[in-house]
């Protein structure tokens, strides 16, 4: 079978549909992939040495890219690109005193690598803008293939940037040595997942497993950790990446936290995702007190939600008195925040 066929095959038995954007990105690539024979295909134009992905939130970049990286066999790297560069920065910390130790950098992802993937492209630091600037020179001259996801055109990168002159070469090199193609269309394809998470309508109780299963496809996200700096504090959670949090409600609105956190979380992540969730009486006055300023801070900045039902439904946890003129509030946003009305209206903005 094609390397299209097993990934098609993949989608359906996951009850997966794509668009016509994606059935043709997978198709194109289909008809370019590198072969062992020669590592890189050849065009009439010059040699391609990779994929540019780019195109909008949700669009199922990482989740196309995942499915071809799964499918070459050849010797391979994923990074996020945060941890890409991460990588690069302490190899250079290793190579320190060393002449050009880019050079060296360079020599070790070619000898450990025939693939790289990175995801979610970005260049947000004119230091990091020369350094990648430097290192792609070299990496483009090496037989490494190349899988970038990202939400921007390569002309539109680092747009803005402190002395980006200086960064337009490495604009020039991804254009000139990678094929660029656009995820079209206006579906966010993450948002429709999360939004139909749920049976004939109706919230259905899900347990950890099924959802941990869930946001790996949705996200992507292969390694769930249980911790998370916010405020260069530590607080508890299921898992994150650079596109969603995911906390129990029970564990971390039972820390000590506050609007300060909240607004750094929200406006950090494009998804938020909460399950956990607990009876509260008026002896949990903190826990649905940090829950009521997170739910008033998450709907003013028009944040995407997803409330798992896992036992208690979240419109539904406080059984108490005292508090109820500041529950009724946050009640109805939960209910609106719940809705497909809500949801599809922020895929508009």
């Amino acid at each position: 079978m094609t390397i299209s066929e097993n990934i098609l095959k993949t989608f359906e038995s996951k009850d997966i549909n794509l668009d016509d954007s994606q059935l043709d990105f997978i198709e194109v690539f289909d008809n370019n992939k590198p072969n062992r024979g020669g590592l890189f295909f050849t065009s009439s134009k010059s040699i391609i040495k990779g994929f540019y992905l780019w195109g909008d939130v949700g669009r199922g970049k990482t989740l196309l890219l995942n499915s071809i990286f799964d499918e070459l066999q050849f010797k391979k790297g994923k990074f996020h690109y945060i941890d890409f560069m991460e990588f690069i920065h302490n190899k250079l910390k290793e190579l320190d005193g060393k002449k050009n130790p880019l050079d060296y950098v360079a020599d070790f992802l070619n000898s450990k690598y025939e693939i790289i993937f990175i995801d979610e492209f970005q260049v947000e630091d004119v230091a990091d803008a020369m350094l990648i600037t430097n290192l792609f020179k070299k990496l483009f001259k090496k037989d490494i293939y190349f899988l970038l996801s990202s939400n921007a055109h390569p002309s539109n990168l680092y747009l803005d940037g402190l002395q980006r002159e200086k960064f337009l070469k490495a604009i020039d090199l991804l254009l000139r040595n990678l094929n660029v193609y656009e995820l079209e269309g206006n579906n966010d394809y993450r948002l429709s997942m999360i939004s139909n998470f749920e049976r004939n309508n109706n919230e259905a109780i899900f347990n950890k497993k099924q959802i941990k299963d869930f946001i790996s496809v949705a996200f992507s996200c292969e390694d769930f950790k249980e911790k998370i700096i916010v405020n260069k504090r530590t607080f508890s959670c299921n898992g994150f990446n650079n596109s969603f949090l995911w906390i129990s409600f029970k564990k971390f609105f039972s820390e000590p936290s506050g609007s300060k956190d909240y607004i750094e979380i929200v406006n950090k992540y494009d998804w938020l995702l909460i399950d956990g969730f607990i009876e509260c009486d008026d002896d949990h006055g903190d826990i649905l007190r940090r829950f009521i300023s997170f739910i008033d801070i998450a709907y003013k900045e028009h944040s995407k939600v997803k409330f798992f039902n896992d036992g208690i439904d979240a419109e539904n946890i406080y059984t108490g008195d005292n508090f109820q003129y500041l529950w009724d509030r946050s009640q109805s946003r939960i209910k609106e925040m719940k809705s497909k009305k809500y949801l599809l209206n922020l895929a508009k903005k």
